[in-house]
């Protein structure tokens, strides 16, 4: 019988050996390797698997996922990813809607939703806003700032909200979103919160302030109370971001219409509170009040025991407002005083005035400040009680910025808005109810906060308050289409 001789493929040999040398030279790596450097080898490998995902969905045309992610981390980016530190070029918003800019060149052959008549119009006047706001710009004392103003503040919010309706399936994203919505909220009251326990700004930015709610005058009480911004540069921005989400969230929830598990539901009610603490912590006045006409609003749309339930959450409303004051009254005596209300009653006489002297172009888009304050020319008071330099007026800023030019387009594409949404709430579709609250509140919420705290002006806000107009415009359009040509509707 013969020998049989086997003879090794030298190849194969050689290649387990390889393997072999690869994994020991991991092994003594895990070992030796400080844990910082397999932190930063772990962020790099995320940060280019990101960046290749990134890729692939702009070349599909696709940004579907971009969204939810940005939902996701939006509030982090402000402080961790803006360079330089003073004065960001690059920006994860600007990152954000650069990439959206790009998919949008490969998406135009994908199908896409028409916009409607209503809608069409408001575009009209809205884009008749932005150049007339845009003129202006080369006329006010730091053109720069004014064109980020711009540009951040006004254009990219109108192309995320035009992207969202035109290209993204928000039905098929509905359950997700909400799951993303509810992690933003809690970390971000989580922040909030810890910034009042610890009384200082944990996410300190370059353009960011601590303002304080208390006896905090020389020889005062200790009674102070750090409001906080969280993740944002401004109180205001946390509070209306907060408060956005609170309303946004219920619809979220109904809108997906599925038995969710145990965790779900928790995590929603959870984010809920989260987000409501996040509007109510900073301790804005506008904010209360423009929760307590809401509560009232959504009396009037339901029946029964739910009346009866929102008549008493008000009634508990007011009553945390008495608690507030018996305990913490230096705090509630701060928040509620008449001298803050005077002193806006004189910066309305001071909008007025600059207003009357440039009526057509207005003073300059984001030079309200350098008009009011630096030049000293518009002084105002109500009774002893100066004004305060800055508009705290989304239509007064308006005004004595771009003018009737900029202010009658403004208005006009506000109140067509409200119009397109009227016609869903009248079309009589089974949702038409629950998207007209939830657009109803979160614009009451927007505007009546806008009367005091200029919020049209912020890029946070804006982004994320448009983002959520969008989507629930194309969840309605949607709803529409199954039944009828939109045209009849919108």
């Amino acid at each position: 019988m013969a020998n049989t001789i086997t003879i090794g493929v030298p190849g194969k040999a050689n290649a387990r050996a390889s393997i072999l040398v690869a994994i020991a030279t991991i092994e003594v790596m895990a070992l030796c390797m400080p844990p910082k450097w397999w932190l930063i080898a772990g962020v790099a490998l995320v940060a280019i698997a990101s960046a290749f995902a990134v890729v692939i969905s702009v070349i599909r045309g696709h940004a579907d996922f971009l969204i939810l992610g940005w939902v996701l981390v939006f509030p982090l980016g402000y402080y961790y990813f803006a360079y330089p530190e003073v004065h960001p070029v690059i920006t994860l918003d600007r990152l954000f809607i650069g990439i959206l800019m790009g998919t949008a060149c490969f998406a135009f052959s994908h199908s896409t939703t028409q916009i409607p008549g209503t809608l069409k119009k408001l575009g009209v006047w809205w884009g008749g806003f932005l150049f007339f706001a845009a003129i202006t710009i080369p006329s006010t004392r730091v053109p720069l700032n004014s064109l980020r103003t711009l540009l951040d503040g006004f254009i990219f919010p109108t192309f995320l909200a035009w992207f969202v309706f035109r290209y993204v399936d928000v039905r098929a994203h509905l359950s997700k979103l909400h799951l993303f919505t509810c992690i933003m909220a809690l970390y971000t009251c989580a922040i909030g919160a810890a910034e009042i326990i610890l009384q200082r700004d944990l996410l300190s930015m370059p353009d960011s302030a601590v303002f304080l709610a208390g006896d905090y005058s020389a020889g005062g009480s200790n009674e102070i109370l750090l409001r906080p911004n969280g993740p944002f540069s401004t109180t205001n921005s946390y509070a209306l971001v907060g408060l956005t989400t609170f309303f946004f969230l219920p619809f979220l929830k109904r809108a997906v219409g599925t038995h969710w598990p145990l965790w779900r539901r928790s995590l929603h009610r959870l984010a809920t509170a989260a987000a409501l603490l996040t509007a109510i912590m900073p301790i804005f006045r506008s904010v209360f009040v423009s929760l307590g006409i809401v509560l009232v609003a959504d009396a009037f749309y339901s029946e029964g025991m739910r009346r009866k339930i929102r008549v008493a959450a008000l009634l508990l409303f007011l009553f945390v407002g008495l608690t507030i004051r018996a305990a913490l009254p230096a705090v509630f005596e701060e928040r509620s005083d008449p001298a803050n209300f005077f002193g806006r009653v004189a910066e309305q006489r001071q909008i007025l005035a600059m207003f009357m002297d440039h009526p057509l172009n207005g003073v300059g888009l984001n030079n309200f400040y350098y008009e009011a304050s630096v030049k000293g020319k518009y002084r105002a008071f109500f009774g002893d009680i100066e004004s305060v330099d800055y508009p705290h007026n989304n239509l007064g800023a308006v005004l004595a910025e771009t003018g009737l030019t900029g202010f009658i387009p403004y208005v006009a594409s506000q109140v067509l808005l409200v119009i397109a949404f009227w016609k869903v709430y009248r079309s009589g579709l089974p949702d038409s109810q629950l998207i007209w609250k939830c657009f109803l509140y979160t614009f009451l919420g927007y505007w009546i906060n806008g009367m005091s705290l200029t919020s049209g002006y912020y890029s946070d806000l804006n982004l994320w308050y448009l983002l959520v107009i969008a989507i629930l415009m194309k969840y309605a359009v949607s709803s529409i289409s199954y039944t009828r040509p939109v045209r009849e509707v919108l």
